[in-house]
């Protein structure tokens, strides 16, 4: 059997019969399930979605008359009275239990998933004829009869089709294929994918179109920039750099031989994977009273906790433990809404007939008639919604089960239900009897679990304080693509809004107002908000309280707090523009006349009523509190704040506008984000420009030289326009403090360029200005800009005193500290200073707990990696490269896979295993701005014996021997490959490497670590022919790891030696 849900919904029997499948609404029922093959969707959600929350007053008998019609049509030879095989009743509700693979849906979305893979795999022919087969199901909109069934899930496939579309055009220009006509359509149809717009560029480059190559990216950088007021991402950037530069990297890449298929991963355990997660207890405890009811001491346990909380899911795994123990297990449901039959859950239990003529007591007894044939297990769901029969013949039974072989468990809600004085009632008499398993919330560590337990990568502490702990939130929140998690998802705003229709319409009012305050609820302003007394507010919130909606912390200043984010953010996307403009307003205005009141909570009210006049205190406030943040070592909050206080400036040109372009380009830097500062600073200078403001162009070309361990360029970028900027300024009169930071700043610029040594020398100059000017900060910042200006070979012994003299400047603070020992422990790891290095890295690693700063993160974190490289432990090293990107999460500086590639092969050389990741630094190698590893490439391809490959490489790419921070790794990674290949020059690169012979090789901080360059003065000296001269360099190496306590190094050497030893 199959169905097709692109387009009109149609199901083919097998043998090639179309089926009728009756009316509309009995159609839409069928697809509802069928995007869900094998899945059970809900009875109240069905009902909810087929009719749009309107549902009728016998909806549900309507429904299952509608799943029998089906039944009949889609099994035509299913017997009377036999189970249906294909349309099943599952509580809670029906699932279509047929596979993916089924539906043209479940296909699609398969075959897209390979195709792409096959193409990162680089099988492009394969990857393409997947991908044709997937596109080519696609009939129609999926869903077409039913648009308002499943928005999400059609637009959901909607974008898998659009990435289909693009893997597949991918793979058809990585097969020499221009596909122009396609790609054009594509850009036409969907003008804001950039993906797409990056292979329509590069299909017409490839197609000898380079000037409409270049058109196309003017023409998507206007439309970006007029439509939605953004620039285009990196890779466009990069991909127009490299069309004006007509770069190598454009042309096709040669057809690579087909890698083999990756081992299947296991598949993730899923909501029915029967783990659960934080309910170790209350599951033992349910054990222990199904045990107890096995032989014949049977009880009542009642399962609470808020919606979603995940009563459902333990009452499920007691269920697949009674079934395994031989139980027979019922199961009853309460309905919502008052509306269902007296008895209702015991009869859809089976322990009442449908229609129970007997008098009530003789009713009572049949049923514990029922109970007494045990091994039985009873569930009860939703029991505050239960009718007051149901109650009263729970709290009859109740102290007879005691004396059956029976288990009843029952779940319920801190909720006053339909029939709210019997639930009372009977919840009292069943506190003698029952145990009560009340469940909380998920905390760090659940949620830690549960995302380890899907195999899912997150921020768990973010995902906790949008969720609440709320097992039900935290899985709608990951269905959602990971950009949209800000969002409030469709079936959490469900939930939410099916618990506030059940409150009084005063609380219902208050709780929207209360959400314009935040998490946190301060009664005062609440009641300022609605102009109603204290007293009345309080009772009013009464039955949110009840409800689990508002909690009252024990600590802390605020009277109430929404128990969950997204009950909030719910509440607050409930309101009008106008109503929320005006609420944020009132907010602020009262929050204005108390002392003391944070300026940034200020600035967010008065932003979100900015269309009622707020917008300028919004600026006052931000710039205010965004100061304040970064004093506080709180960068992120400030680049926030900078950003508030930039979207709320007046258009155009203004030296405001310019000052807070400049400071949000600082806070960017500060937080790692070098691409983001450096966008904002580029506009801060070109507005400076513009108004003549020549003050305010020295600010903002003076944060590029800023404090850091890094030079944030790309490797090998020189911004040109940035130093002609700078030594215009420099031209002209300056004051001290402003000549050295500009100085110091074009120090840093010119470093990867030809002019690298002047730039040294300016940096230097930098120094003696700022050290004249008696200011501390200023000494620290030109000294920071000597030691990345003069990061070269034989250099060491000078940044090393400049690091020393940095580290001793008075009132330094703590993040200047950090940058300071960073950069002394690289020039004492090359003096070989291990002990002291050492030391320096306990203390880095003790001021990263007091420095919120990714990027010195980073840097230390590379370091620890050489630590371990030095000394031969692989696996410790490997595994903190591995995480280089996490660590670096939300810092944009460039190098993070180049410094985790130089890991991986010190220790993959190490270890003997360099084959692994030879293929991934040839591909490296060919990607833009990754020339560095180059070397490593070629010398990887001899390692193992592909001789032949390293010279084509070697061709390819030629030899790079500029001097900058890198060449104290690659100038003897050069050697090591002139000694075998004779280039470059074996001669040339002795001399270059003799003057730092005893130096360990490392790169930057510490990305890579091969011994002291002694080892490749012995190979250079032995291809030159000099026999001696190479034994005399391995003796110093054995001896200089020796000294060094570099233990595997030492025996590395002498293992090399016993094969020169003649």
């Amino acid at each position: 059997m199959e169905f097709r849900l692109f387009g009109p919904l149609e199901v083919d029997d097998g043998d090639g019969n179309r089926l009728d499948l009756g009316t509309r609404k009995q159609r839409a029922v069928l697809a509802r399930l069928a995007l869900e093959p094998g899945r059970v969707v809900p009875l109240d959600r069905l009902i909810e979605e087929l009719w749009a929350g309107e549902a009728p007053a016998k909806a549900t008998a309507t429904l299952q008359a509608y799943v029998s019609h089906l039944r009949r049509v889609l099994e035509p030879d299913r017997k009377p009275r036999t189970p249906p095989r294909v349309l099943l009743t599952r509580e809670p509700g029906y699932v279509l239990d047929v596979t993916p693979g089924q539906t043209d849906v479940g296909r699609f979305a398969a075959w897209a998933a390979d195709g792409a893979r096959l193409v990162r795999q680089g099988r492009h022919a394969e990857g393409a004829r997947t991908l044709d087969r997937a596109l080519a199901l696609w009939r129609g909109e999926p869903l077409a009869e039913f648009p308002d069934l499943a928005p999400a899930a059609s637009a959901r496939l909607e974008e898998l089709r659009l990435v289909a579309e693009e893997d597949r055009l991918a793979a058809r220009l990585a097969l020499g294929e221009a596909s122009v006509p396609d790609l054009e359509a594509l850009t036409e149809a969907h003008p804001y994918r950039e993906r797409a717009w990056g292979l329509l560029v590069l299909g017409l480059y490839r197609a000898g179109r380079q000037a409409d190559a270049l058109a196309a990216l003017r023409k998507v950088r206007a439309l970006l920039a007029g439509e939605l007021g953004i620039e285009p991402g990196p890779e466009l950037r990069r991909l127009e750099q490299a069309v004006f530069e007509q770069a190598p990297e454009l042309d096709p890449a040669p057809k690579p031989s087909p890698a083999p298929d990756p081992v299947p991963a296991p598949v993730p355990a899923g909501p029915g994977s029967g783990r659960l997660v934080a309910r170790e207890d209350e599951l033992r405890v349910l054990e222990e009273l199904l045990a107890r009811a096995r032989h014949g001491r049977g009880g009542l346990a009642l399962v609470t906790g808020e919606a979603g909380i995940g009563k459902t899911s333990l009452a499920r795994a007691v269920a697949d433990l009674a079934t395994a123990r031989g139980f027979r297990v019922e199961w009853g449901r309460c309905l919502d809404g008052g509306t269902a039959p007296a008895f209702w859950p015991w009869t859809r239990a089976g322990l009442i007939p449908p229609s129970p003529q007997a008098e009530l007591f003789d009713l009572y007894d049949a049923v514990l008639a029922e109970l007494r044939t045990g091994p039985l297990l009873v569930v009860l769901e939703d029991l505050h919604w239960a009718d007051a029969s149901s109650l009263r013949l729970l709290g009859h039974v109740a102290g007879e089960l005691a004396r059956t072989s029976a288990l009843v468990v029952a779940t319920l809600r801190p909720e006053p239900g339909d029939h709210p004085e019997q639930l009372r009632e009977t919840l009292g008499a069943l506190a003698r009897e029952g145990r009560r398993l009340p469940l909380a919330p998920f905390d760090a560590s659940g949620v830690r679990d549960y995302l380890r337990l899907r195999d899912v990568a997150a921020d768990p502490q973010e995902l906790l304080d949008r969720s609440g702990g709320n097992p039900f939130y935290l899985t709608e929140l990951l269905r959602l693509p990971e950009r949209e998690r800000h969002l409030v998802p469709p079936g959490a705003r469900d939930v939410i809004e099916r618990r506030l229709a059940r409150l009084p319409e005063p609380t219902r009012d208050l709780l929207g107002a209360a959400a314009v305050a935040g998490r946190e609820v301060d009664l005062d302003l609440l009641a300022a908000l609605v102009d109603r007394p204290v007293e009345e507010v309080m009772s009013h919130l009464e039955p949110a309280l009840a409800a689990g909606l508002l909690t009252q912390p024990l600590t802390g200043a605020a009277d109430y707090r929404f128990s969950h984010a997204l009950v909030r953010q719910a509440l607050d996307q409930g309101l009008t523009r106008l109503d929320r403009a005006r609420l944020h307003l009132r907010a602020a205005g009262h929050l204005e006349t108390l002392p003391g009141a944070d300026p940034a909570i200020l600035a967010g009210h008065f932003a979100a009523a900015a269309r009622l006049g707020g917008a300028p205190k919004a600026v006052t406030y931000a710039t205010r509190a965004a100061a304040q943040a970064a004093q506080r070592h709180g960068y992120q909050e400030a680049v926030q704040l900078w950003e508030l206080a930039l979207d709320h400036l007046p258009p155009g040109d203004s030296p405001e506008r310019c000052r807070v372009l400049t400071e949000l380009g600082q806070a960017r830097r500060t937080t790692g984000d070098a691409e983001g500062a450096y966008r904002d600073l580029t506009e801060a200078v070109a507005q400076a420009q513009r108004l003549g403001d020549r003050d305010a162009l020295v600010a903002a070309v003076s944060v590029f030289g800023g404090l850091s361990v890094w030079n944030w360029r790309p490797y090998g970028v020189v911004d040109e326009d940035m130093v002609a900027i700078l030594e215009d300024l420099l031209a002209g009169d300056l004051d001290d403090r402003s000549r050295a930071a500009l100085l110091g700043t074009l120090g840093i610029e010119l470093h990867y360029g030809p002019r690298r040594a002047e730039g040294e020398r300016l940096a230097l100059d930098a120094v003696g200005l700022a050290r004249r000017s008696g200011d501390p900060m200023l000494l620290a910042r030109a000294l920071n800009n000597y030691l990345i200006a003069s990061f070269v070979p034989g250099r060491n012994p000078e940044r090393l005193a400049a690091a020393e003299e940095m580290l001793a400047v008075p009132g330094l603070p703590r993040e200047a500290r950090l940058v300071a020992r960073v950069l002394r422990m690289s020039c004492l790891l090359r003096a070989g200073e291990l002990a002291e290095w050492s030391r320096d890295l306990a203390r880095c690693e003790q001021l990263l707990h007091e420095v919120a700063r990714p990027e010195l993160e980073a840097m230390v974190r590379v370091a620890q990696t050489a630590d371990h490289a030095l000394h031969g432990r692989w696996a410790e090293a490997e595994a903190l490269a591995e995480h280089f990107p996490k660590i670096s999460f939300g810092a944009s500086l460039w190098g993070q896979e180049a410094r985790r590639l130089g890991v991986l092969y010190t220790c993959r050389r190490g270890e003997g295993r360099v084959a692994e990741l030879l293929d991934e630094l040839v591909a490296a190698g060919d990607r833009p701005l990754m020339g560095l590893v180059r070397p490593l490439a070629i010398l990887a391809s001899l390692d193992v014996g592909r001789t032949e490959q390293a010279r084509r490489l070697l061709e390819r790419w030629g030899v790079d021997l500029r001097e900058d921070w890198s060449a104290d790794f690659f100038f003897p990674v050069w050697g090591l490959v002139a000694a075998q290949l004779g280039t470059p020059d074996p001669g040339e690169m002795y001399e270059r490497l003799l003057p730092i012979a005893d130096q360990p090789i490392v790169l930057g901080t510490g990305s890579g670590a091969l011994g002291c360059v002694h080892d490749v003065l012995a190979e250079l000296a032995l291809r030159l022919g000099r026999t001696e001269q190479a034994l005399g360099h391995n003796r110093a190496a054995i001896a200089r790891h020796r000294r060094l306590g570099l233990a595997y190094l030492e025996s590395r050497s002498r293992a090399r030696g016993a094969e020169l030893a003649p």
